[in-house]
């Protein structure tokens, strides 16, 4: 078999490949090795050693392209407002006013409908505190201040 059939089945098979497997880069190894295909098509002969470096630049070149197009038109789509946090509980959370449930030796836990966080803040606390979410570590602990309701009176 010559080498423009090697490549081009090469090619082929990486873009079957990609259709089966989940992912997004066999396709462009697979438009180099059509591309490549194609060059020997054309220029006869080329050794096996360059054509591989060839393969090889001309992957990256493609790998490159595709990484700015899924990045521009799949990765930057608009989203309804609603559904920007959808997998993403503690950017949920931010901005809500929750209760503090328990500090025991200066850990600070916070209920969130049935769930129970563990939290920071700078401000001193109690328990049945209300806390503003202000942000997270690792998503794992909250961030918050105290919550100072403005707007209620004072006895």
């Amino acid at each position: 078999m010559s080498l423009f059939l090697q490549w081009l089945t090469a090619g082929f098979l990486l873009i079957l490949f990609e259709l089966i497997l989940p992912g997004t880069y066999l396709i462009w190894f697979g438009f180099s090795a059509l591309l490549m295909g194609l060059i020997t098509f054309f220029i006869e002969p080329i050794g096996m050693m360059y054509q591989l470096i060839l393969f090889g630049v001309m992957s990256i070149v493609f790998a490159l392209i595709g990484w700015r197009l899924y990045g521009k038109f799949i990765f930057k789509t608009n989203k309804p407002i609603a559904y920007r946090h959808l997998n993403d509980t503690v950017a949920q959370y931010i901005g809500k006013i929750v209760p503090v449930s328990d500090i025991h030796n200066g850990k600070i836990q916070v209920s969130i409908g049935d769930t129970v966080w563990p939290a920071e803040s700078d401000d001193v606390l109690k328990k049945g505190d209300e806390v503003l979410i202000i942000g997270s570590k690792n998503n794992i602990v909250l961030n918050v201040k105290k919550y100072i309701d403005k707007n209620k009176k004072k006895m």
